[in-house]
């Protein structure tokens, strides 16, 4: 298992408990950080305890439109983005982790982010 790996098993590990508390965010949010802000359909953010540091996680959700097909198609793109003092110090995307897994997780903080407890209850 790589260092990116590790650090999504460990998010989603903690997800999953509770122990990450996410909080849904404006879209526009965090625009500064964001390579195609334009995209962003939803944002989620989490403080995340590493050691003795805190990082902010942020998913970023987004949707494009694929140019491949005629009518109008989109596709999902799920990211993660983890910060420091307002840098951005690392991004987890479809490159380092699976699609599905980072869906997965997507799915998972939708339902524990504040606004969801909030409509459905603890």
């Amino acid at each position: 298992m790589n260092k990116y790996e590790k650090l999504f098993s460990e998010i989603y590990s903690q997800t999953k408990a509770g122990t990450l508390k996410w909080k849904q965010l404006r879209r526009q949010a965090n625009s500064d950080l964001i390579f195609n802000q334009n995209f962003v359909w939803r944002q989620f953010a989490a403080e995340f305890e590493r050691g003795e540091n805190i990082f902010t996680i942020i998913l970023v959700e987004k949707k494009y439109e694929d140019p491949d097909f005629d009518s109008p198609y989109e596709k999902y793109y799920p990211e993660l983005l983890i910060i420091d003092g307002g840098e951005l110090v690392s991004m987890i995307s479809d490159s380092v982790i699976e699609k599905n897994d980072l869906i997965r997780l997507a799915n998972l903080v939708e339902m524990k982010s504040d606004k969801a407890k909030r409509l459905f209850g603890p």
